[in-house]
């Protein structure tokens, strides 16, 4: 089937530029190693970058579901945040044992490369706006609830989040320790409400 041609590929796409980079990965690489002939690739991607906005989307489809998950209000706003950064963990972890290294995060590895770049590097600002507002929305609720001082703005403390989550994705990526992000989860409380 058509639609199964087209999963396919992007599923190969996306596990071969997360084990690399998106530079070092080829339409050739792609198609040998999921089985199908340029022509068919090229029926759904006509260039290598359609190719990877289609695994940034598909990226972002994971790491959305996962946020949601992580942000639902059965539990205080401070405390979602918490169920994110141990999630956020887990899928290090998780895809550690299935590729034997840490890769560190695949919207974080993606924007840094193809930051600047046309459409790929406008989609990803616009997702990691959207990861933003998942933390925005969580620290201005506790803030509201007292649980932060009334000084805090929401925006920034969250762009201190994501920045940090990253730069502690990169750490685990080049020290291979995936658990990195669990022990330096006390570091994203400090971010939310620094001394004045």
């Amino acid at each position: 089937m058509a639609s199964d041609t087209r999963q396919r590929l992007v599923t190969v796409a996306r596990e071969l530029v997360h084990r690399s980079s998106y530079a070092a990965v080829s339409i050739e690489d792609v198609c040998s190693t999921a089985g199908v002939h340029r022509g068919s690739l090229y029926h759904f991607f006509p260039s290598k970058e359609a190719l990877g906005l289609a695994v940034v989307d598909a990226n972002w489809v994971l790491m959305d579901a996962m946020l949601a998950e992580a942000f639902r209000d059965d539990v205080a706003p401070l405390a979602r945040i918490d169920r994110f950064v141990h999630a956020f963990g887990s899928l290090l972890a998780t895809t550690r044992e299935q590729m034997g290294a840490t890769p560190g995060c695949p919207l974080g590895n993606l924007a840094a490369e193809l930051a600047g770049h046309g459409e790929a590097g406008q989609r990803l600002t616009g997702i990691l706006d959207a990861w933003t507002r998942y933390f925005t929305a969580a620290i201005d609720e506790a803030r509201r609830h007292g649980d932060l001082s009334r000084a805090t703005d929401p925006g920034e403390a969250a762009l201190r989040v994501l920045a940090y989550l990253q730069g502690v994705a990169l750490l685990a990526k080049a020290y291979d320790r995936p658990g990195l992000v669990d022990q330096m989860r006390s570091g994203v409380r400090m971010l939310l409400d620094p001394p004045a």
